[in-house]
C-alpha cells in the first residue's frame, strides 16, 4: 500500500471542498439522504408557519367572540352597532363627517 503524503491529503481535502462549493455533490447528497428527507425539512418549516398562522387566527377569533358576547348582553351596545351599520344617529348623538365632498364612506 502506497503511503499518502501530506500534500496529497490536502489536495484531496481541497478537491472535495471545491466540489461541495460548486454543488456537484448536492444531487449525490440528496440521493444519499433521500429527497424525502429534504422534503420533510421543508414540510416541517411549512407546518410551523401554518401553526403560527393558526394561533394568530385563533387569537383573533377569541377576540371577536368576546366582542360578540358583549354585544349580545348589552342592549345599548346593540342599538349603537345597529345605528352604526345602518347609518342612523340617535337623538342625542353627534355625527362628525370628515370625508371630502366626492368621497363616499
Amino acid at each position: 500500500m502506497k503511503k499518502l503524503t501530506p500534500n496529497q491529503i490536502w489536495l484531496g481535502i481541497f478537491g472535495i471542498w471545491g466540489l461541495l462549493l460548486t454543488g456537484c455533490f448536492s444531487a449525490r447528497l440528496a440521493g444519499l439522504v433521500g429527497p424525502g428527507a429534504l422534503q420533510a425539512i421543508r414540510l416541517q418549516n411549512l407546518l410551523q408557519a401554518k401553526v403560527d398562522q393558526l394561533e394568530k387566527i385563533q387569537t383573533r377569533v377569541n377576540e371577536l367572540q368576546s366582542e360578540a358576547d358583549l354585544i349580545e348582553q348589552d342592549p345599548i351596545t346593540q342599538q349603537r352597532e345597529i345605528r352604526r351599520v345602518l347609518g342612523y344617529a340617535a337623538q342625542d348623538e353627534l355625527i362628525f363627517d370628515f370625508s371630502t365632498p366626492g368621497q363616499a364612506i
